[in-house]
């Protein structure tokens, strides 16, 4: 009997033995991202979350996206693990984000809510966010990249007010004018017009570009124009940004003169400003008026009509002195933004 009883255990331990090591490890790690709003419209946010499964130890991540930028400008990445965590990087299509725990503790295990961005929707059509990738880190400094490969989208519908204008049809900059509402960063008047030929002033350009750009907030800074009081509340935050980026600066006097319509010149040196472009001083464009561009302006002319970012009107003139319309303010920063 005892023989027999020998017998049976060794045949179960041999059984277990030839069972493969893949069935008893855990479970590998998968991602998950889920969406508030599938059906959103222009202008609305909409939030995407990424939640990971079967987790072990995590102590620290990094998430690799890739999402549809013509409908979708990134406003905040925020983590869901306690610790510190960088702001998002942001590369054409690409996202990046990383957060980690901190000090002599154990990291998450189990199903574990990683992080959570907020998209502002600002284009029609069918709009993705992929996880491409997530490293994970545990507590113990190892390390180890997982491919995703899962995404949610969303069908953005058109928000009727976004870019229907009453009298852009037939209007030499009607595509830039709709691409620049659903980028964002003009809007139109509350009776349905855009007033393509109106004129732009200082406080209005600063506050396009600054949306444009989606300059970051630039802390306690302030600021400290001698005809502050005159500036819009609406538009001192994105003068402040603009200002710190080093794009926008104020005259002699240290006015920065937020009413007056701002001047071809000087809407052309802003948009300079802004796409990082080297100025040498030497440089002279080739306009039939160029010795009535001001003195300071002419560097950022000639480098603007190199890159393709401005012409001349009629004539080969570039009229320096007179004021920038709402069409071409819009047509010059959507230049700006495809350099």
């Amino acid at each position: 009997m005892k023989r027999k009883l020998l017998s049976i255990h060794l045949a179960l331990l041999l059984c277990m033995l030839l069972i493969p090591l893949t069935s008893l490890a855990a479970d590998p790690a998968s991602f998950t991202l889920t969406i508030t709003n599938d059906k959103p419209e222009i202008g609305q946010e909409v939030q995407v979350t990424v939640k990971g499964q079967n987790l072990q130890d995590l102590y620290a991540y990094e998430v690799n996206f890739a999402y549809n930028e013509d409908q979708l400008r990134l406003k905040g990445a925020k983590s869901a693990i306690e610790g510190f965590s960088v702001p998002p990087m942001l590369k054409k299509n690409v996202i990046q984000f990383a957060a980690t725990k901190i000090g002599s503790i154990s990291g998450e295990s189990g199903d574990v809510t990683l992080c959570t961005l907020t998209f502002e929707v600002i284009g029609e059509g069918k709009a993705a966010v992929e996880l491409t990738d997530v490293k994970l880190v545990t507590s113990q400094l190892v390390s180890n990249v997982q491919k995703a490969g899962v995404q949610t989208a969303a069908e953005i519908q058109m928000n009727k007010s976004a870019t229907a204008f009453s009298d852009i049809s037939g209007h030499w900059a009607r595509e830039a004018i709709e691409k620049a509402a659903k980028l964002g960063f003009v809007n139109g008047y509350e009776d349905g017009t855009f007033q393509p030929q109106g004129l732009v002033n200082r406080s209005e350009f600063a506050v396009m570009l600054a949306r444009a750009l989606q300059l970051p907030e630039n802390g306690s800074a302030q600021i400290s124009f001698a005809d502050l009081d005159s500036i819009p509340q609406w538009a001192r935050s994105s003068i402040s940004k603009a200002v710190a980026a080093g794009i926008v600066t104020g005259y002699e006097d240290d006015t920065f003169r937020p009413e007056n319509m701002i001047t071809r010149a000087e809407i052309t040196a802003m948009i300079v400003r802004a796409s990082d472009i080297a100025v040498d001083t030497a440089k002279k464009p080739a306009f039939a008026d160029v010795d009535q561009i001001p003195e300071w302006a002419v560097p950022f002319v000639a480098e603007a009509k190199e890159a393709g970012l401005i012409q001349g009107r009629e004539g080969n003139l570039f009229a320096p002195n007179d004021h920038a319309t709402r069409a071409e303010a819009v047509t010059l920063i959507l230049s700006m933004l495809a350099l």
